[in-house]
């Protein structure tokens, strides 16, 4: 089994375009989208009618959420997808489920973590303000869950990782078109992937366990900052050209 797993798209379609063609070439038995599709000052019908199209297995992440039953004050990217959606998009959204068990219940999927939900963190700890890879004892109460699964897949911090527990591999793809952004929840923290490539993962079941090669694939970034910077999100403009929030 060969899966590509995508997450965080947040509505960049240039990031998707150039992700969805590479996966083609790694040839995946499945597509795995792990949520927060459309939400961004970018393309959110564009990118939702590329999502819809990819066929993947699709979860709803908190964005999506969001953009469903309205945004919380100050989520103006949320409130800028509500309005640009058609029908046929939010109803898409509104089918998603919230986690997926895949290959006979081996592999869990969700968008934040399988015991928080999907405004939880799974592998990382943001109390000092920044993204710092939590220990065993702080994830292991955050995988409950899961059942018999061998693999999990994460995404919500934007954040590329794998992480070996207890016999488990753990999978955070990155961002496919946001990498970096700041947020006040749990804690004012940021987020930077410190690169301008759109990012996803490819996972595969061998003879001896699971497998993960997280990829980096360029695309026109500086067509996306344009969007951002007309949509007036001028710090998301500079994350998606420097991979870094500004100071």
């Amino acid at each position: 089994m060969r899966i590509a797993v995508l997450a965080d798209v947040h509505g960049n379609r240039h990031a998707l375009a150039a992700v969805t063609a590479d996966l083609r070439r790694q040839s995946p038995d499945l597509v795995v989208n792990l949520g927060d599709l459309v939400s961004g000052p970018f393309d959110p019908a564009g990118s939702a009618d590329a999502q819809m199209a990819l066929g993947a297995a699709t979860l709803m992440g908190n964005h999506d959420r969001w953009v469903l039953e309205g945004p919380p004050a100050g989520y103006s990217d949320d409130a800028l997808a509500r309005t640009a959606l058609s029908d046929a998009h939010r109803n898409w959204m509104a089918g998603l489920p919230p986690t997926l068990s895949l290959d006979g219940g081996d592999v869990f999927a969700c968008h934040g973590s399988p015991a928080g939900g999907d405004l939880d963190y799974l592998l990382e700890d943001v109390d000092t303000g920044r993204a710092l890879l939590a220990s065993p004892d702080r994830i292991r109460p955050r995988l409950g869950g899961i059942g018999a699964a061998r693999l999990v897949l994460c995404g919500h911090s934007h954040t590329a990782r794998t992480v070996s527990l207890d016999g488990l591999l753990i999978v955070n793809p990155g961002s496919v078109g946001l990498p970096g952004y700041a947020d006040d929840l749990p804690v004012p923290h940021v987020m930077e992937a410190g690169t301008t490539h759109a990012l996803y993962a490819v996972v595969e079941r061998t003879g001896s366990g699971w497998t993960a090669a997280l990829r980096a694939v360029p695309y026109d970034h500086e067509a996306a900052a344009r969007e951002a910077e007309r949509a007036g999100r001028p710090a998301i403009a500079h994350s998606v050209r420097t991979g870094r929030m500004p100071a």
